[in-house]
């Protein structure tokens, strides 16, 4: 059987002016799990990436770490969904940036209290009653991830990587196992930095292999590397 690996980018700089570029730690995590793929004899035939900045960042230095020199292919349709502009339709007085980092900051646990936020912001969002104020809605975004999914499937290759987020990894996993919208989402809270999913598929079907495998730091002395955000 062909497999995907399913790969989360690494961590991106939370709250700052550009979140899509990789932090520091989201470097280094990036190469670290292409050290680990090497070391466990994984290869690539081929390799996918969204179009953000934190995708292309986290290919390169996985696959530079592989030293695997393969193009990659970039599709939109594994890109996140826009989760500014899902808060900021929850929450549009902190749309500002510097308005939610002065919110955030009055908080004991800034990255707990985003997260009950961005999850109320994230029912509003899947309702369905709001979505003309959305460039894109719920159901639109779970059926591009699956579009981008069966683009890889179609490429030919046997053992491809793809370069994405957290939202598509869910969607994409979610439907190998016929989840619900709500089970979806407890998905996604779930995808760690760097983390891999791995799916194995036929020209007639597709099942999970594992999810959200993310040893390649749990491994290691220095916990630091273990990361959600």
């Amino acid at each position: 059987m062909a497999a995907i690996y399913l790969i989360r980018h690494g961590q991106a700089s939370f709250g700052s002016s550009n979140y899509d570029a990789l932090s520091e730690r989201g470097h280094q995590q990036a190469r670290v799990l292409g050290e680990s793929l090497a070391e466990r004899g994984i290869k690539f035939d081929a390799a996918f990436a969204g179009t953000m900045r934190r995708h292309d960042e986290t290919a390169s230095n996985c696959l530079g770490a592989m030293q695997c020199d393969l193009p990659l292919i970039k599709l939109p349709d594994f890109n996140e969904y826009d989760h500014e502009e899902v808060f900021a339709r929850h929450r549009p007085e902190l749309e500002d940036k510097s308005s939610f980092a002065q919110y955030l900051a009055k908080s004991s646990n800034p990255h707990k209290t985003f997260q009950k936020e961005f999850e109320q912001a994230m029912l509003r969002w899947r309702s369905g009653d709001y979505d003309s104020e959305y460039s894109e809605s719920w159901p639109t975004c779970r059926t591009r991830s699956i579009s981008a999914l069966e683009s890889a499937r179609q490429h030919g290759a046997k053992s491809i990587a793809v370069f994405s987020s957290g939202g598509p990894i869910a969607n994409i996993t979610g439907h190998c196992l016929g989840l619900n919208d709500d089970q979806i989402v407890e998905l996604s809270w779930a995808v760690m930095n760097c983390s891999i999913t791995c799916l194995l598929f036929t020209a007639d079907k597709i099942s999970l292999r594992y999810f959200n495998d993310f040893a390649h730091f749990e491994a290691r002395a220095d916990k630091s590397l273990v990361t959600h955000r």
